[in-house]
């Protein structure tokens, strides 16, 4: 199954690129192809329907109420069309507001027809290997 991995994430940090690389190892690990693909920079182009799932990775903000950044929902908008397509939203661990923040992801792409068939909040490198390796 192709699929690509979206993030959100600083990858100057070493927890956060160790992350990405984790979660990416974990899907190609059960035979899917992977992109990875980081979101802060230029999606002009960005396609996601050739990929049958796409995997949103985003940071959450705010101490009790859940914010995700704002370019998430301006990347979604602009990738084609997403009606049908099965996805997964995962967010890094927060003091408080990661379950908020991922709810928030979901019901943007949800927003755009996907739908979300797995969802997590992502602590650490070996939770992201896991999870990764269930994608699909």
């Amino acid at each position: 199954m192709r699929v690509i991995i979206l993030h959100f994430l600083d990858i100057q940090s070493k927890h956060n690129n160790a992350i990405v690389k984790a979660l990416s190892d974990g899907a190609a690990g059960s035979g899917h192809l992977v992109d990875v693909v980081d979101g802060n920079r230029s999606t002009d182009t960005l396609r996601l329907t050739p990929y049958e799932y796409v995997v949103i990775l985003s940071p959450s903000y705010g101490l009790f109420k859940g914010k995700i950044p704002a370019r998430v929902t301006e990347v979604l908008s602009s990738c084609g069309n997403l009606t049908g397509k099965k996805g997964a939203a995962f967010v890094t661990k927060a003091l408080f507001s990661a379950p908020s923040a991922n709810q928030v992801l979901m019901k943007a792409m949800e927003k755009e027809g996907m739908v979300v068939n797995d969802f997590n909040i992502i602590g650490d490198f070996e939770q992201a290997c896991v999870v990764g390796s269930r994608l699909g």
